[in-house]
């Protein structure tokens, strides 16, 4: 499988996850067996503004995430243009975020907005696909609402764009993140453009990922949401949760500039879900050290 010039070494994806992809999270995901890593989403303004070093430094990419796709966020060409330039010494692909929801960003008229404003999609996206020789992507929704759904006219306009793939979440952007996802038109999508197709939306597991990717004919299956509570849910195999934790600690205290207890604990508590234990795993929280919380672990 390949993205332009860049190579897959399978069909699973790690999601833009916005306060969960850290470098160390990423990593685990990739030993897990993830394919393509994406980076959470980054305001194309704020990154713009930075110098290379800070870039490097705030992106964090270690060599053995590769490859990875870094996605921006924005409405304006001209910053899009900077953060293309900004990142692109540092991401293997660079994406345009067309499916967030957040309020904030919805009044910029960045993420899903575009999807009301195909205009002004198809320039930004233009322009970024001109200022880089790495391969670029979208990453969309169905439509606005179900009275809306333009996810092939969509698709359409981002392979015309001179994209060199597509995302699609499988959801309006009026559902959020509820109801059902619409794998019908992930396969009409599929059906009407050339470029590779990333399929997206509540797949908890590596089998139905595998199902997916059977129902739409999409090339490869993008996890998210199970991937903050499982690192490891893109394969079959059976893992010892309390190994895999340790690891993340291990990986985040090697690799991370912020060394945050809290962080940690918020990851901690994300993968203990299915661990078996008496123990009342919120408690975590309130551990104030990097070393106590490995204690924490440990013990139980």
């Amino acid at each position: 499988m390949r993205i332009g010039t860049v190579d897959l070494p399978n069909r699973f994806v790690l999601a833009p996850l916005a306060g969960i992809s850290c470098t160390a999270f990423r990593m685990l995901c990739k030993e897990n067996g993830a394919g393509l890593i994406y980076t959470q989403m980054i305001d194309a303004g704020l990154i713009s503004s930075k110098t290379a070093e800070e870039v490097n430094k705030f992106l964090n990419i270690q060599d053995m995430e590769r490859p990875v796709s870094v996605q921006l966020i924005g409405s304006e060409k001209n910053i899009l243009v900077k953060a293309v330039e900004a990142v692109e010494p540092f991401a293997d692909i660079i994406d345009l975020n067309v499916g967030c929801i957040e309020i904030d960003y919805l009044q910029k008229g960045c993420g899903a907005a575009l999807l009301k404003d195909l205009s002004k999609l198809e320039t930004n996206l233009r322009a970024m696909v001109d200022t880089t020789e790495k391969p670029v992507s979208a990453k969309i929704r169905i439509g606005w609402d179900n009275q809306h759904i333009n996810g092939v006219a969509v698709a359409q306009l981002v392979e015309n764009a001179g994209a060199s793939a597509l995302c699609i979440h499988g959801r309006t952007a009026d559902q959020g993140y509820a109801g059902k996802v619409n794998w019908t038109i992930m396969k009409q999508i599929k059906e009407k453009v050339k470029i590779p197709v990333i399929a997206n939306g509540d797949v908890t597991s590596y089998n139905e990922g595998v199902s997916l990717l059977q129902k739409t004919g999409c090339d490869l299956v993008m996890i998210g949401r199970q991937a903050q509570h499982c690192p490891w849910v893109f394969h079959e195999k059976q893992v010892d949760i309390k190994q895999q934790i340790l690891r993340f600690i291990q990986l985040y205290e090697q690799y991370e500039v912020r060394q945050s207890p809290v962080e940690v604990a918020d990851h901690v508590f994300w993968m203990l879900r299915d661990l078996k234990t008496s123990e009342d795993t919120k408690k975590v929280h309130l551990i104030q050290t990097i070393p106590r919380i490995i204690r924490y672990v440990n013990r139980l």
